[in-house]
C-alpha cells in the first residue's frame, strides 16, 4: 500500500467499521494478504467469472462465420448473449424467458421514429451457455432452428457451471478488436446487479431497450447505450445489458485481466479506507460494489475513462414494473447521466444532497471522483478528457480535473493539502 502499514491493534478503526474485529484478526495474521484470506474464506459466495481452463479468446469465430456479410455496408446486427442456467429459477421459467428474448431478437431493431421493426437486417447471434443440461442445450438449438430465417446462431462456449458468466464478454472484446467499426449488443437472461425474486418483466424491458434503434451508439457522441445509466455506486447500465461501439470496447482490458486488476484494486481501496484516505458513506463496501470476482462483469463496460454513456428510458419512469414490452414507442434517447445517481431505492436524493454539501467529506468519497480517479489510473493509466461527463457530474469536477492533470494518481493527496489551506467553499486548484 501507500504506507506499507495498517492501524495498530488498539486503533479505533477496528471497532468503527463493519466486520472490524474480523479484519483486525486477518490483518494481524496475514498482513497485506488479508484480503486474499477474506476471499478464500468466502469461496462459497465468491468465484471467478471465467473458466478455470481459460485461454485467450480466439478470433477464429469471426473469420469462420460470415466475414463477407460483416464487411457489408449494411452489416447484420451483432448480438452477444450470455445464457445462464442456475438452481435459483425453475427450468421452465428460464426457458420461457429465453424464448421471449429470442422472439425480441427475431423481430429486429425497433425504430422509434417509424414505430416499426427493421426486417431487412438479420442478426448474428453469438451465445454462451453456462450451467445448462443436455435438454437445455437442445432447447436453445430448437429456438435457433425456429428463427433461422432471422437469426444466424453460433455457440461460442458451453460450460458445466453457471458460475462462468464472463466468457461471452471476453468473446465480444475479441470480436471488437477484429471489427472496430461495428456496433455490438450484449444481453443476458438474468438481471446482473439486481437481486429481485421475480425480474422477468425487467429482463424483457431491458432486452427490448438495447435491441432498439434508439439505443444505437456512435464513435464520437455516445459509445455505450443502455436502458438506464447510473454513475453510482459504480458506472453501470441497468441489468448489465448494453449496445456499444467496438472502437470503445476494443480499448477495454480483456475481461479476465480486468477481474484480476479489480481484485488488487479492492485490496488497496479497503486499506486506504481504513487509513481514512477514502470515505464510504453512501454505500458500504461489498464484493458487488467493489467488483470482486464474478461481480467484475457488471463493472467492465463502465470502467474506462473514455466512457460516453447514453440511455433511452423516459425520465419520469425509471422503475421496471412500469416499463412493459409493448411500450417501445416511449423510448427517449439522451446523453447520460440524466436521472438519479443510483438505481431507485438504493440512494435517497435528500441523503445524497446533504452529503454533497459537506465538501470536506464528500471529496474523499470512494464512489465520487476520489475512487473513480484511483481506479482509472490503476486500470488504464489515464483520466477522462476535458469534455467528459464525469467532470461535469461529480462534485468539484473541475477541481479534480485540474488536480488529476497535474498530479495524476496523487490527485487526492494534492487536493487534501489545498483543502487544509483554503476555506472549503472557496476551494480552487492552485498549481
Amino acid at each position: 500500500g501507500l504506507y506499507d502499514a495498517v492501524p495498530g491493534q488498539d486503533s479505533w478503526v477496528w471497532s468503527h467499521f463493519p466486520a472490524g474485529q474480523r479484519w483486525r484478526d486477518l490483518v494481524s495474521r496475514h498482513g497485506k494478504n488479508a484480503l486474499n484470506a477474506m476471499v478464500n474464506s468466502s469461496k462459497s459466495t465468491l468465484h471467478s467469472a471465467f473458466d478455470s481452463n481459460h485461454s485467450e479468446a480466439s478470433t477464429s469465430f469471426v473469420t469462420r462465420f460470415h466475414e463477407e456479410s460483416l464487411s457489408h455496408p449494411n452489416p447484420p446486427i451483432v448480438v452477444f448473449y450470455q445464457i445462464s442456467f442456475s438452481a435459483e429459477k425453475a427450468g421452465n421459467v428460464i426457458h420461457d424467458l429465453i424464448k421471449h428474448q429470442f422472439d425480441t431478437i427475431a423481430m429486429g431493431q425497433y425504430d422509434n421514429v417509424t414505430n416499426s421493426f427493421d426486417q431487412q437486417r438479420k442478426t448474428l447471434l453469438y451465445y454462451t451457455i453456462s450451467g445448462g443440461s443436455d435438454e437445455d442445450n437442445q432447447f436453445i438449438y430448437s429456438l435457433c432452428r425456429i428463427h433461422s430465417d432471422r437469426i444466424i446462431c453460433h455457440q461460442v462456449g458451453a460450460y458445466d457451471t453457471s458460475f462462468v458468466s464472463g466468457e461471452t464478454l471476453h468473446q465480444m472484446h475479441t470480436f471488437c478488436i477484429a471489427k472496430p467499426s461495428l456496433n455490438v449488443i450484449y444481453i443476458e437472461n438474468q438481471l446482473g446487479g439486481y437481486d429481485t425474486a421475480d425480474n422477468t418483466g425487467e429482463i424483457h424491458a431491458t432486452t427490448s431497450s438495447v435491441m432498439s434503434k434508439a439505443c444505437s451508439p456512435s464513435e464520437h457522441t455516445c459509445n455505450v447505450c443502455g436502458k438506464e445509466f447510473y454513475p453510482l455506486p459504480y458506472s453501470h447500465f441497468t441489468g448489465n445489458m448494453f449496445s456499444a461501439h467496438c472502437s470503445y470496447i476494443k480499448d477495454l482490458l480483456p475481461p479476465p485481466t480486468f477481474e484480476k486488476e479489480m481484485y488488487n484494486i479492492a485490496g488497496d481501496a479497503y486499506l486506504a479506507h481504513l487509513r481514512k484516505q477514502f470515505t464510504s458513506e453512501l454505500f458500504k463496501f461489498t464484493p458487488r460494489i467493489l467488483g470482486l470476482r464474478q461481480h467484475t462483469v457488471q463493472h467492465w463496460i463502465g470502467g474506462h475513462p473514455d466512457l460516453m454513456p447514453c440511455d433511452i428510458a423516459t425520465i419520469h419512469d425509471e422503475r421496471f414494473e412500469h416499463a412493459q414490452h409493448n411500450e417501445t414507442n416511449q423510448y427517449s434517447w439522451g446523453l447520460a447521466p440524466r436521472r438519479s445517481s443510483a438505481p431507485p431505492g438504493q440512494l435517497g436524493k435528500d441523503r445524497e444532497r446533504n452529503f454533497r454539501s459537506n465538501r470536506e467529506v464528500a471529496f474523499r468519497e470512494y464512489y465520487y471522483l476520489a475512487g473513480n480517479i484511483f481506479r482509472w489510473q490503476m486500470l488504464y493509466g489515464k483520466v477522462p478528457n476535458a469534455s467528459s461527463w464525469a467532470w461535469q457530474w461529480f462534485p468539484d469536477g473541475k477541481l479534480w480535473e485540474a488536480a488529476a492533470k497535474v498530479s495524476g494518481a496523487d490527485a487526492l493527496d494534492a487536493i487534501a493539502k489545498q483543502l487544509d489551506s483554503q476555506s472549503g467553499m472557496e476551494l480552487q486548484w492552485v498549481e
